[in-house]
């Protein structure tokens, strides 16, 4: 199958890490558009074929991948859309909706994914909303661009918008956290490099725990803690500050902003 990407961001360069990785396409059976003839020129010098007119990609690709933000959408539809009909459409944006992109693509097969970051490590966590129109072989497909570089989950497209702050933007959680953990080690005269390792490390171990031994976020929780003791005491600041409640507030805005970016 001839593989198109329509943008060549952070995401996209992520999945097609994973394609060659796993060697589910060739670069010859590759193309890729954006503006910026800059991120074109490392994957011409792999082969794939690049271009900056986005309809080149849609007319000579099978599946075709908007990896776009949702802002542009609107410029971007048009382009594909004389080339759409029998073609799957594949949407990593937050917030479009199958429904709005099927009207703008007449006889497209249309499927959505939201990926994160990690992938760049072959980390990634995705969730893909059901596409029951779409024949079984061909979602395989699309599932296996996303499983190439980590996890995948397939869901229903209702609960996209909500998913997006459990793992789509939720490694920016992660990572602001891990910051003010150096930052207090910092403030205590710990060396920066040696803390942001040891602080990586063990998110790392715990995130293993979490998948791997069966228990529950606060069965863990409580193994950590002892009476009277450090974790005890560090969590007391968790509870006045109300960190569930933070990170349900989070979630809800989240989730709201991809319901405004949304058509």
């Amino acid at each position: 199958m001839t593989l198109g990407f329509i943008g060549a961001g952070n995401m996209v360069t992520a999945i097609l890490s994973g394609v060659f990785k796993q060697g589910l396409a060739r670069p010859e059976d590759i193309w890729l558009s954006n503006r910026s003839q800059e991120k074109l020129l490392p994957w011409a010098e792999k082969g794939v074929h690049v271009t900056t007119d986005n309809a080149v990609v849609a007319e000579n690709a099978q599946l075709i991948v908007l990896g776009v933000k949702p802002q542009v959408f609107d410029e971007v539809l048009p382009q594909v859309a004389p080339h759409a009909a029998g073609k799957c459409i594949l949407s990593i944006a937050a917030g479009i909706s199958s429904g709005y992109l099927k009207e703008r693509l007449p006889g497209a097969l249309v499927t959505r994914a939201i990926p994160n970051t990690p992938m760049k490590l072959g980390l990634g966590a995705t969730v893909v909303a059901e596409a029951p129109e779409v024949p079984a072989a061909l979602f395989e497909t699309v599932c296996a661009l996303f499983s190439a570089a980590g996890k995948i989950a397939v869901i229903p497209e209702a609960q996209m918008d909500d998913f997006i702050a459990v793992s789509g933007s939720s490694p920016a959680f992660f990572f602001r956290m891990a910051g003010a953990m150096v930052d207090a080690a910092k403030a205590a005269g710990i060396d920066e490099t040696l803390a942001l390792q040891m602080a990586a490390q063990t998110m790392a171990g715990s995130a293993a725990m979490l998948t791997e031994s069966g228990l529950t976020a606060q069965e863990l929780t409580r193994q950590v803690c002892s009476p009277g003791g450090t974790t005890l005491a560090a969590l007391t600041a968790f509870d006045e500050f109300r960190f569930e409640d933070m990170i349900g507030e989070a979630a809800r805005r989240c989730a709201q902003r991809s319901r405004e970016l949304g058509k």
